[in-house]
């Protein structure tokens, strides 16, 4: 066998030479790649898309001349992949890649980050600035957090009987938007018996709202007895739930993941640790220039599952909250926003909510969402749209 072997190897004596040296070309740009910073530049990518391509090229020549018909084929499929990447690498104008830490950090397993995920440091005042262009302030705000981690809404009176819970993104948690601009603020202001609690966390989905009610009893936040809850919903907030490869790499790692098994949603660890595959291969994918040049995402489309999926968490936030509050009172409020959804992909989540008997209020089209709607330079909701809501808010509930 080892005759053989060296019999081949002898006949094919330059294609191995330049594998060899391929091979250590490779491990010469890992070294070089692990001994540098965070930029990952194009010269150096560039070297190795060159070690890579011989590699494959060298393999393909190997099991061709060895007849191994099924592995040469195989490989020609890679290699031609690995070619398109380095042609669209080209066409891309060599861009830099960057390393990301995905790591899980180093804490106990029931603190709020590792069951929650992205929160607020409690009892603090984040100071936010935005610039855009030549040196255009977009807002400069602070808001304050109080030791729950939840933003304080300014206003409360003790006089009053009745609250209003706000859960969702940026948007109800009023991005770029001071205290008192937020539509729980502007709800508080226009509801004569009910005070507002602002539950709403920026860049989060639905699993961040599931998990919240999961990690403690919010009812002992509330000093009211009787109300209601609104989930503010984002049609991303889908897209964030089940993880996709975008969101996952940008911002959500560390997001709660869920999944369904045997009909049943059942919470699994974070994004990271609980589909490690999954993420696995999104962490390797998302930076090639296959994916950057059709702006791709994985999963490539929504289906039944994942509106399953979303629902099912907003139905268990739904039972959560009426084991914490003792009333049904939640509601799902689809907020005026840039479209970004198919008529037929909006019709079958609505009827995923109808199914599991979750009451919305749609303000979609109360007004046709654009400029000055919107901050100057954001796409989030001024404190004048904010208002306005409200208002359609309260006539509909």
């Amino acid at each position: 066998m080892m005759q053989k072997f060296k019999s081949f190897v002898k006949a094919n004596k330059r294609t191995c030479i330049v594998l060899v040296l391929a091979i250590i070309s490779l491990f010469a740009y890992n070294v070089t790649k692990n001994g540098i910073g965070y930029e990952i530049f194009g010269w150096l990518r560039l070297w190795k898309y060159l070690s890579l391509l011989f590699i494959l090229t060298c393999f393909y020549l190997l099991f061709l001349k060895g007849k191994k018909v099924i592995l040469a084929n195989i490989t020609l499929i890679a290699l031609l992949l690995f070619l398109l990447e380095t042609i669209l690498f080209f066409v891309l104008g060599m861009p830099s890649a960057f390393k990301k830490d995905f790591s899980i950090p180093n804490l106990p397993e029931n603190h709020i980050a590792r069951q929650v995920g992205a929160t607020y440091y409690p009892d603090s005042v984040y100071h936010e600035v935005k610039v855009i262009g030549n040196n255009d302030t977009v807002f400069d705000v602070h808001f304050a957090i109080d030791s729950m981690n939840k933003r304080i809404t300014p206003g409360f009176d003790s006089t009053k009987t009745k609250y209003n819970l706000f859960f969702g993104c940026s948007i109800g948690f009023g991005y770029g938007l001071e205290d008192n601009q937020t539509l729980a603020y502007h709800v508080q202001e226009q509801s004569p018996e009910a005070n507002s609690y602002n539950f709403c966390i920026s860049a989060t989905g639905t699993n961040h709202m599931l998990a919240q009610f999961q990690y403690r009893d919010l009812s002992k936040q509330v000093a009211e007895k009787d109300g209601c809850a609104y989930y503010i919903f984002f049609w991303d907030h889908i897209y964030r739930a089940i993880g996709t490869m975008h969101r996952y790499t940008e911002w959500l790692h560390l997001a709660p993941y869920y999944e369904m098994k045997g009909g049943k949603l059942v919470r699994n660890k974070l994004f990271k640790d609980g589909r490690p595959f999954v993420s696995g291969w999104y962490e390797r994918l998302y930076q090639t220039n296959i994916v950057k040049y059709f702006e791709a995402d994985l999963p490539l489309k929504l289906n039944d599952s994942h509106f399953d999926l979303v629902t099912e968490m907003i139905l268990e936030s739904k039972k959560a909250y009426q084991k914490q509050f003792g009333n049904d009172k939640f509601y799902l409020v689809f907020y005026p926003n840039y479209i970004a959804y198919t008529p037929e992909e909006m019709r079958i989540f609505k009827s995923y909510l109808n199914k599991k008997k979750i009451k919305f209020i749609d303000l979609s089209h109360t007004i046709k969402y654009y400029g000055k709607y919107t901050l100057d330079g954001d796409s989030h909701p001024n404190s004048e749209t904010n208002k306005l809501m409200a208002k359609y808010l309260l006539q509909k509930k």
